[in-house]
């Protein structure tokens, strides 16, 4: 079944689950994405044919990426409250992100915390850098401090 229209709906229609239910162990995602900690997700809307997804992902203070990283498909991300950095850049919410297919980005870290909407066109995937490591930023102390 395609995606269905979604005529407004509390978003606590839809309750807040570990990110690691879709990306995590036990589940058909690749094994490459050797997430080490996850975050928290509300699945608003999902194309069952495409895997064109939108989400609410929610992330704790402190939590960050091991690489940049890319994907094979569109992701549009908003970050509503929080902050990131992106490698050496830092945003603060509302800010808003489009990261083309093939696009590298990242490694990525929260300070405050963060509260993202986010898009994906297709199914999530992950190619991480083995040139731009988190260990290499200059927030990657505070990061794991």
């Amino acid at each position: 079944m395609a995606r269905n229209p979604v005529d407004g709906i509390p978003f606590a229609a839809h309750p807040w689950q570990s990110t690691s239910a879709l990306w995590g162990p036990g589940t058909d995602k690749p094994a490459e994405l050797n997430i080490k900690s996850y975050g928290l997700v509300r699945v608003l809307s999902r194309d069952t044919e495409t895997g064109a997804t939108t989400l609410l992902i929610k992330e704790p203070p402190g939590w960050h990426t091991a690489a940049a990283e890319r994907h094979a498909v569109l992701q549009e991300d908003i970050l509503l409250e929080g902050d990131c950095w992106y490698g050496e850049e830092h945003f603060e919410g509302p800010t808003y992100f489009c990261f083309p297919p093939g696009h590298q980005h990242g490694p990525m870290f929260t300070e405050t915390g963060a509260l993202w909407m986010v898009t994906l066109s297709g199914d999530f995937d992950v190619s991480y850098s083995d040139d731009i490591k988190a260990s290499d930023m200059s927030w990657y102390e505070r990061a794991t401090g």
